[in-house]
């Protein structure tokens, strides 16, 4: 093939053909002549066959050009690189799917996620356009748009890594060269506004509650996602040592609930306070080893997305009003609030509230990590960065009296003449 390919392969003048003349007396002589195409369209053709044995050519007008372009050519067939230029017709509507149909190893909330996201931004915007006209300006202006509709940063972040993925396979493929999104910067995201309750706080959403209230208080004093605590089960619970072990999570996937491991895969081991026992040996008694510990009214799944709306956000709202009378009534009878206003919160504020409390308790960032199951105690500590300001303060008020001490001590060794820097 490579031989071939070298015959094959060259730049050529269309404009003049060589014209071989053999004489009477044996001789040849050959010369250079204007041919039919002499001053039409470019005159230098390259031409090469790729590994294929598919033959391709390109017009130039100067001859330098051509060459540079076959040699090019000529080093992406040796470094396996090359793309045919034909190649990359293909459109991202076709790509799309046969795309989100290799993505089998993600969990089924994820993948979901993701057929949304494509249905909803990446499908509309580049399902028409052949994957070798994506162009990385393009895709910029893509996600300026995005940004200037509101969109948010986490849709935008996987609108454009589902493209991504798209362009990655057509690389593969040699459809393309390269990916266009390579280099496209995203939005940062911004540090979303919290809701931490306080100790009094969780008690008021637990009363304020329907139905429940077990669980609002446990998930404020664990840590676990609702997924995970709506999963557990009766043997999940160790009562004599006060932990529940984390191994399954169950999700509402377009209307169906599915059942998979924790969302980073990973067991753990969560204390719960012994406050909580009774309350939780009490869901627990008479049922199975296997039956769950978290239920409907029905005794079915513990669904967010009927309880948030039917049972949660009523109590929030409740509790709010509730706040605000008591702050009115103080600032009338004393001239000043002292009852702290309750936040607006959804159930993964529970989450967060449980970060809280186990930080102003005294937790060490580690233990804090295992207890809500992040990968590593620097995740922790980036994401609840903002619970540490006294930590912060505390370390510049240490700080400062090892500095007074120290400035003190060399100032004594100099009204008594004793250096004191070895000692230092």
């Amino acid at each position: 093939m490579a031989a071939q390919r070298n015959r094959r392969a060259g730049v050529e003048d269309r404009w003049y053909k060589t014209v071989t003349t053999k004489h009477e007396d044996g001789t040849i002589t050959r010369e250079r002549v204007k041919s039919a195409n002499y001053g039409c369209a470019k005159r230098w053709r390259a031409r090469y066959v790729d590994d294929d044995g598919q033959e391709h050519v390109q017009s130039f007008v100067r001859k330098v050009d051509a060459q540079s372009w076959l040699d090019e050519v000529t080093s992406s067939l040796v470094t396996g690189t090359h793309v045919a230029p034909s190649a990359g017709r293909e459109l991202i509507a076709k790509l799309g799917p046969r795309w989100l149909k290799a993505q089998a190893h993600l969990k089924e909330t994820t993948g979901s996620t993701r057929r949304y996201t494509w249905r909803a931004h990446v499908k509309p915007r580049w399902g028409a356009t052949a994957v070798r006209d994506v162009r990385t300006p393009n895709v910029r202006t893509w996600v300026a748009d995005m940004v200037a509709d509101g969109v948010g940063v986490p849709t935008i972040e996987n609108a454009v890594g589902i493209l991504r993925g798209i362009c990655e396979t057509a690389v593969e493929e040699r459809q393309i060269p390269r990916n266009p999104c390579t280099r496209v910067k995203l939005p940062k995201r911004r540090q979303q506004r919290r809701g931490y309750l306080t100790h009094r706080q969780v008690a008021q959403l637990a009363r304020e509650v329907t139905e429940n209230a077990t669980a609002i208080r446990f998930l404020a004093y664990t840590g676990l996602r609702w997924g995970e605590m709506a999963a557990l089960r009766v043997y999940s619970f160790d009562m004599l040592r006060r932990r529940v072990n984390i191994v399954d999570a169950v999700a509402e996937v377009e209307g169906r609930l599915v059942w998979s491991n924790t969302k980073t895969y990973q067991r753990r081991s969560v204390p719960f306070p012994k406050s909580l026992a009774d309350e939780l040996s009490a869901l627990m008694r008479g049922k199975e080893r296997d039956a769950l510990v978290f239920t409907s009214t029905e005794g079915g799944v513990l669904r967010a997305s009927t309880y948030r709306p039917r049972v949660f956000a009523p109590a929030v709202t409740r509790a709010i009003k509730a706040a605000r009378k008591a702050r009115a009534l103080e600032i009338e009878a004393i001239g000043e609030a002292k009852t702290p206003e309750f936040p607006k919160i959804t159930p993964r504020d529970l989450r967060h509230t449980a970060a809280s409390l186990a930080i102003s308790a005294g937790a060490n960032p580690k233990a804090v990590q295992i207890m809500l199951g992040h990968k590593s105690a620097a995740m922790t500590l980036d994401t609840y960065a903002d619970l540490f300001p006294d930590d912060l303060e505390a370390v510049a008020e240490a700080l400062d009296r090892a500095a007074r001490a120290a400035n003190k001590k060399a100032a004594d060794g100099l009204r008594t003449g004793t250096n004191n820097q070895d000692s230092e």
